[in-house]
């Protein structure tokens, strides 16, 4: 598969190496020929298709748990007899979560997380995409009346013992990822061709790392002739590296030659495709500090090695998205009584419109409409002040208006823009366009303030419940308010997020710098 051998490359290029090891003896040469191969290939397969095979004991463990739910029912009411198979609507169910779980829980780097050793990182982020879908699936089921038919107890069983069934696989699996990877059974041979500052930078990030993952076989250059220069034994010419191909098992070949040398990058390679080992061309900014994560396609076939990822991606971008409608739903039905007092009381307290709105950067600093109670007194020429921060003594405060700011109700209304789509319950809190501090944009203070659009920003975030809220009156209070928002975005997950809600509802109380 094509996934594998990207990442497969990119990871190579930041796993460590052993010593060279000498030239195999006449007898090690036989074993090395014909068991060792045959070996290795089992437990290369089981490192690099781990992420492949992990879908198929998700399918079954479904299946399994759906069984053993209806067994444990039955011998709970008293009922004699086996359950040997599923019938009628439970089948149904059955069949339709198992083919939508392993598509769920796929994980394409769980062999790379697996080798590191974090099984419990590998469990949570399993459990937590499965309880949350199963949230989903249940409320979804429940509002068609689609769970009339089952009784609650096998449901629950069944989630239960799913849980448990695809948390002792994963751990089953990765521990014996990381057995082998201890065992020294999964490390990767790897041959240098070329010489020069890509190579020397390939090799010495090879060497800063762990020494149990990586094996570096020598460093051969097509430049070569004759004998291996005796001042670096480990360098050899191509013809030598074909001949150790021959006898020595190699997981990769790769190349340290200038992109641009298109000849003879070509004439290398087919040279070296006598032997059947994947051939990689080493990236030129190998060991710089030019932040590149991995090798990926571009329009199916076109390399790049990746320089930014998209924060918040793939599955990780879909649980966030149910976590802000569920959660936002939930939240504008149960406060609907409040809203609607607020809002009767603002028209009360003084003319002007209940909802004030003003623009804010957005997500890819696109700009957008926040929502927010009307907390001052209204004016025409409101618009031209809007971008005067407040302050605690401020007198543009209407009597409710201070009320409502000092327990942050005035925010409520901005739980439909989370369901417009423009906020996210969590976030970088949302500054008003052209906001100036100490007479300064943003950007102006701190080149890295357009990377806090990177992601939808929140009604709270990481920032407020650290005592960043309120006005930003100086520099280092923005350059702070920054660069806590960018740790969130590089450490989000669905428990950091419900964490930081938890932590608002303590700040909201306090009334930390509320006003």
């Amino acid at each position: 598969m094509r996934n594998s051998t990207e990442y497969g490359v990119a990871q190579t290029l930041c796993f460590p190496v052993r010593n060279v090891l000498p030239m195999n003896t006449p007898n090690e040469t036989a074993n090395n020929l014909f068991i060792q191969p045959a070996r290795r290939l089992l437990q290369r397969n089981l490192k690099s298709l781990a992420s492949d095979l992990l879908p198929l004991g998700d399918f079954l463990s479904v299946f399994f748990a759906a069984y053993l739910s209806l067994v444990i029912d039955n011998f709970w009411h008293g009922v004699s007899g086996q359950v040997f198979g599923f019938s009628g609507d439970f089948r149904n169910a059955v069949l339709v979560v198992a083919v939508l779980v392993p598509f769920i829980l796929y994980d394409r780097n769980f062999a790379a997380v697996a080798s590191r050793g974090q099984m419990l990182l590998l469990v949570h982020s399993a459990v937590l995409r499965l309880l949350l879908s199963a949230g989903v699936i249940f409320l979804l089921a429940t509002l068609s009346h689609a769970l009339t038919k089952f009784p609650g107890s096998i449901l629950l069983s069944w989630l239960l013992l799913s849980v448990l069934l695809m948390s002792l696989t994963r751990v089953l699996v990765a521990h014996t990822v990381l057995r082998l990877r201890r065992q020294g059974k999964l490390t990767e041979v790897i041959a240098v061709v070329g010489v020069g500052p890509v190579a020397d930078r390939l090799i010495h990030a090879l060497r800063q790392t762990r020494s149990d993952t990586v094996e570096l076989l020598g460093v051969f250059d097509d430049k070569i002739v004759g004998a291996a220069p005796s001042a670096n034994p480990s360098t050899g010419t191509l013809a030598q590296l074909i001949e150790l191909g021959k006898t020595r098992p190699i997981d990769w070949i790769l190349l340290a030659l200038p992109a641009t040398a298109e000849l003879r990058v070509l004439a290398v390679m087919q040279r070296l495709k006598t032997l059947s080992v994947p051939i990689g061309l080493c990236p030129q900014q190998v060991d710089m500090a030019v932040p590149y994560r991995s090798i990926n396609y571009v329009a199916g076939s076109v390399p790049v090695s990746v320089l930014a990822e998209r924060p918040i991606r793939h599955w990780d971008a879909v649980l966030k998205g149910i976590e802000d409608y569920v959660i936002g739903s939930m939240a504008v039905l149960l406060l609907l009584p409040l809203l609607v007092v607020i809002a009767v009381a603002i028209k009360i307290d003084s003319p002007g419109p209940v909802i004030f709105k003003q623009r804010r950067h957005a997500f890819n600093n696109h700009e957008f409409n926040i929502y927010k109670f009307r907390t001052m007194r209204w004016d025409i020429s409101a618009a031209a002040n809007a971008l005067v921060q407040t302050s605690r003594q401020d007198d543009r405060f209407t009597r409710l208006g201070r009320f409502l700011r000092a327990w942050s109700l005035d925010e409520l209304p901005q739980l439909f823009n989370v369901l417009k789509g423009d906020m996210s319950l969590v976030g970088p809190r949302p500054h008003a366009v052209n906001m100036r501090t100490e007479n300064q944009l943003g950007h102006e203070i701190t080149e890295i303030y357009a990377h806090r659009h990177r992601v939808k920003p929140g009604i709270t975030g990481w920032s407020q419940v650290n005592g960043s809220r309120g006005a930003i009156n100086t520099t280092a209070q923005l350059r702070r308010r920054v660069e806590l928002d960018l740790y969130y975005i590089e450490n989000w997950s669905v428990l950091f997020d419900l964490k930081i809600l938890l932590m608002t509802s303590l700040v909201v109380f306090k009334r930390t710098n509320a006003f």
